[in-house]
């Protein structure tokens, strides 16, 4: 229904309305009736009193991409549609509408008032658009692999099973969420050509005694993604540089970049001998504009490089893991995404993706905890 003919049947002005949806304007009994008869619903289904709507008192995460929105108080962007989940005893609020969340269609669990200013994390106050019980049930996972997006679909055909929620991020910056308790899960994938995985030894020395849980989601194809015309057959780091290769980078902190960057070292080089054309976030983002020609190759997965008909050069066969506290593995959330990665239906659905492996996926890693 057009906000137009929805005045005209109410017999307000377009105007009128507008106030009323924003909430400036408080309507007469009249006109609140004549809205609930042309929406053919209740009184109380639009409208409610303020003190009646319960307020969740919790710490607001900006994500990339609303930050330059919310300075101005009065921007309709000061009111931002959020996941909510708790965290230990905190509630965390994290924006949807952010680039670092998986879908920005996905329906808000509540609406913040986001405070002036530019600090990443601050206090706010959500109104909740679900009831504490499905409040309660979401799973807070952040990382880069896009098998996180099936994996929660998979977990929300399960009766009653936790609702996840993605935040895409790099290996590093996700576990600095969860050093933080802003998330409950962290993926990371961390490779060295000459160390090997990474990936224990790294949350073991970010935790220290605390006790861990690791679990693997996948063993993903790494490697150089590159459009066939710009170089042929590319068998590592050092073609980019010895081809004068355009390359896309990857943001500091991402498995993707340190694999790049150990390459080089083992070719006898650094990242200044690169041709740097820009710096992307995710494994599609890099082959997205390498295909677009923004650059001409860069690192990623083999299942970015395929929907855009790149070439691919494999660099290592990267484990992506699932780090948590292993306080919270008990929960009842945690132990519904563990029972699905350990599904048959899950690995098989997991392993027909394009450069994936699940032969590992739903095992535990060793050596996480100090």
């Amino acid at each position: 229904m057009q906000q137009r003919d929805l005045a005209s049947q109410v017999g307000v002005s377009r105007q009128t309305l507008s106030s009323i949806e924003a909430g400036t304007t408080i309507p007469s009994t009249q006109i609140a009736l004549a809205l609930a008869r042309a929406l053919q619903c209740r009184v109380e289904d639009i409208f409610a009193l303020e003190d009646d709507a319960k307020v969740i008192e919790a710490q607001f995460v900006r994500d990339v991409g609303v930050q330059g929105a919310l300075s101005n108080p009065s921007s309709p962007a000061s009111r931002i549609r959020v996941a909510i989940g708790q965290v230990g005893k905190q509630w965390i609020a994290r924006s949807l509408d952010g680039e670092q969340t998986f879908a920005p269609g996905t329906p808000a669990d509540g609406i913040a008032t986001a405070p002036v200013g530019k600090t990443r994390v601050t206090d706010t106050r959500v109104r909740p658009l679900r009831d504490l019980d499905a409040l309660l049930r979401n799973l807070f996972v952040a990382g880069c692999d896009p098998a996180l997006g099936l994996l929660g679909r998979h977990l929300e055909e399960r009766l009653r099973g936790p609702r996840l929620h993605w935040i895409d991020l790099a290996s590093r910056p996700a576990l600095d969420e969860l050093a933080a308790s802003r998330v409950h899960v962290a993926g990371l994938h961390l490779d060295d050509l000459s160390a090997g995985n990474l990936n224990a030894a790294t949350v073991r020395s970010r935790f220290g005694s605390t006790p861990m849980l690791m679990v693997t989601l996948a063993t993903w194809e790494l490697g150089i993604v590159y459009r066939p015309q710009s170089g042929r057959a590319l068998k590592g780091a050092a073609d980019l540089a010895r081809k004068g290769l355009r390359v896309i980078a990857r943001e500091t902190g991402s498995g993707a970049q340190q694999l790049l960057e150990s390459a080089l070292d083992c070719a006898g080089l650094s990242m200044t001998a690169l041709a740097v054309a820009a710096t992307a976030r995710g494994h599609r983002a890099v082959a997205q504009l390498v295909a677009s020609g923004v650059g001409d190759a860069g690192v990623a997965t083999r299942a970015a490089a395929t929907p855009f008909g790149l070439a691919f050069a494999p660099l290592a066969e990267s484990r992506f893991d699932l780090a948590l506290t292993a306080e919270l593995a008990a929960d009842e959330r945690v132990q519904a995404m563990l029972e699905c990665l350990s599904s048959s239906r899950f690995r098989k659905d997991l392993g027909a993706m394009v450069g994936y492996h699940a032969n590992k996926t739903g095992d535990t890693v060793e050596g996480a905890q100090a």
